[in-house]
């Protein structure tokens, strides 16, 4: 891909971030029926296992929290090709395809535990 079209990449995902990101705050709380405060609703465990999970049954949350998974990653990994591309002074293949790789395991990865925590409700 050109580098043009990788940095409009990097912008695009850099408003989806702020886009995902009001979508996940106003999801978290405008949606979620409370029960006092959001710390009683929502960030309180009673020493319960998994006491947060009905929060994720929600499922603007759940894509939401994917927008912003696959937005912040591709940003951040974009980001440290270019720092890694200036201090070393040329486009390396191999730390591209490092960075790639490492990037699409956490979604992979992350994708997975957003489902299972949407699931388990």
């Amino acid at each position: 891909m050109r580098e043009r079209n990788v940095m409009l990449l990097h912008y695009a995902t850099g408003l989806a971030i702020l886009l995902f990101g009001g979508i996940h705050i106003w999801t978290l709380f405008f949606t979620y029926p409370f029960q006092g405060t959001i710390w009683e609703t929502t960030m309180r465990f009673d020493s319960m296992p998994y006491a947060i999970l009905p929060v994720y049954r929600n499922t603007l949350l759940a894509l939401s929290l994917l927008g912003l998974l696959v937005s912040t990653t591709i940003h951040a990994f974009n980001g440290l090709r270019i720092i890694l591309a200036e201090l070393i002074g040329k486009r390396n293949i191999w730390i591209e395809r490092g960075l790639f790789a490492i990037g699409a395991f956490l979604v992979i990865y992350g994708t997975r535990t957003i489902l299972i925590a949407h699931m388990l409700v």
